[in-house]
């Protein structure tokens, strides 16, 4: 009797395996605009299924891609393999302490918000999803969010991690692995590979404040530590499967104020950017009406409609906060009064249902921009998540102006700021092969500028199979050459979400 490859990861894994037409159909798209049909999807229960799952597929040098909620911009979470999806079992929250949380990995955000609110406690990355984005999801792509600007991204909160390997081999992964008795090749070897090339990496990384491209080498050792863990932040599944990991945890802030300050129009707003970061707010969001312009139904938000109206051409939002009130207010008072003849006040809350439908306004720009389509054309996104110094926002701005004139195209703008990070969009037909080469070659000249700088291309949203080409451009060719070795060292079979961080390759 032979058996199909369904049948045999039945009869290793407790969890559903789902090889049906219907269920293939359902994970061949996330929400990137590429469409790749699974050969089957497995639902592990527990860590020990994963751990099955893995070391079979090893045997068969069968390819592996985690996924979370599907949320991912740029076809992360697609192969023509084996999907293991952690939404069904492996979402729940292990334990809560005073300054950390432990989580599976298929657990959504919007739920781990609802139950450290009731302990006054939050996790800081906030990404446009987070009603329906995963915690493994946010690891995998080093997700940040409006908030990022005070509190950091994903990987600066990372403490701990439960990894299956691709062999099936588990390990639990933080700060005290290289010390252990017990030592874990694998870790040993990553500190020996990095400590030997740390100048090279300390002196070749973006000089900004958010960052998802390649791997974060720069964040796993400096001078002082080795953070072995925070190598599978950013990696996009393809290193390890991540099957829990303890979170660092914050109070909620007892005071917090939203002030919306409305522009003449995009470029007005950004020149003054560098100076409200002096006034430290926790979040310092921009929202182009480009986003609102072609959509005018169904919007009762005032913020919107101000956009619309063209009463005002951009908007920022700055939220400050702290345990003080005074010392909010008098940030608060002092930025606005010194841009009082710049721009006008929109809206200006402190309670908590106003700040709730105020930032839904910003949040919601994704979702808009997503649905956005003008004839056949739609947001086309490949250099949407570019990040710059913000002193060199205002620059970077003009030339992403001056190249959408140039070549006659629609576009939406919107983005984070404070951390000199924009998401643009030009409109584009991707049935139309002469626009599909024509944002090609304006990625590749956005890129340049943007590397030339000192930024990175990819903020927050990950490489995934679009931008996977261009992050050695980023880093140069001995860092990536370490991205490989990396990569190598986990996964020496190159079954772990091939074709993602690193061009495939098989030993």
């Amino acid at each position: 009797m032979t058996f199909s490859l369904a049948d045999e990861l039945r009869r290793i894994a407790k969890g559903e395996i789902l090889s049906d037409s219907w269920s293939r159909e359902i994970y061949s798209v996330d929400a990137s605009h590429y469409t790749i049909k699974p050969s089957m999807i497995a639902c592990p229960s527990d860590e020990s299924d994963v751990e099955e799952i893995c070391q079979y597929c090893f045997s068969k040098s069968l390819p592996i891609t985690a996924r979370g909620a599907g949320t991912g911009l740029l076809g992360q979470a697609l192969s023509n393999s084996i999907i293991i999806d952690f939404t069904r079992h492996m979402n729940k929250i292990l334990e809560v302490g005073t300054d950390y949380v432990v989580v599976q990995p298929g657990l959504v955000k919007g739920i781990l918000d609802k139950e450290l609110k009731k302990k006054g406690k939050f996790f800081p990355p906030d990404p446009a999803s987070s009603n329906y984005c995963t915690v493994g999801g946010m690891i995998a792509n080093n997700s940040s969010g409006a908030h990022c600007l005070a509190y950091g991204s994903t990987i600066d909160l990372l403490q701990e991690l439960r990894v299956v390997y691709s062999d099936g081999i588990s390990r639990l992964i933080n700060s005290n692995s290289s010390d252990r008795e017990e030592k874990d090749r694998r870790i040993t070897d990553l500190l020996r590979l990095l400590s030997a090339h740390r100048d090279i990496i300390q002196k070749g990384y973006p000089r900004v404040t958010k960052n998802s491209c390649g791997y974060r080498l720069d964040k796993v050792i400096n001078d002082k530590a080795f953070f072995p863990h925070k190598i599978f932040a950013a990696s996009e599944g393809t290193l390890g499967i991540v099957t829990s990991a303890r979170l660092k945890i914050i109070d909620i802030p007892l005071y917090r104020h939203l002030i919306v300050l409305g522009f003449e129009d995009l470029l007005s707003a950004i020149s003054v950017v560098p100076f409200i970061l002096k006034f430290s707010p926790v979040a310092l969001e921009i929202l182009d009406n480009t986003v609102v312009r072609y959509n005018v139904s169904n919007n009762s938000n005032n913020i919107n409609q101000q956009l619309q109206n063209e009463e005002a051409g951009c908007l920022l939002f700055i939220e400050f906060a702290g345990d003080k009130l005074a010392e909010v207010e008098q940030r608060l008072d002092s930025c606005s009064d010194k841009l009082s003849d710049k721009c006008i006040i929109i809206e200006s809350a402190a309670d908590e249902q106003s700040l709730i439908r105020m930032w839904g306004a910003r949040k919601n720009a994704l979702n808009r921009a997503m649905k956005l389509t003008v004839g056949s054309r739609k947001p086309i996104g490949l250099i949407e998540d570019t990040v710059v110094h913000p002193d060199m926002l205002y620059d970077h701005t003009q030339q992403l102006l001056q190249m959408y004139s140039e070549n006659k195209l629609d576009y939406v703008i919107y983005g984070h700021a404070g951390d000199g990070n924009l998401h643009t969009r030009p409109l584009i037909d991707i049935h139309s092969q002469a626009e599909t080469q024509l944002i090609d070659r304006l990625a590749n000249k956005v890129f340049e500028r943007v590397i030339r700088a000192g930024g990175t291309i990819t903020g927050e949203h990950g490489d995934g199979l679009a931008r996977v080409k261009y992050i050695e451009s980023v880093y140069g060719p001995e860092i990536y050459c370490l991205f490989r070795e990396v990569k190598r060292l986990f996964d020496p079979r190159c079954i772990m979400n091939p074709g993602k961080k690193v061009i495939q390759y098989r030993n």
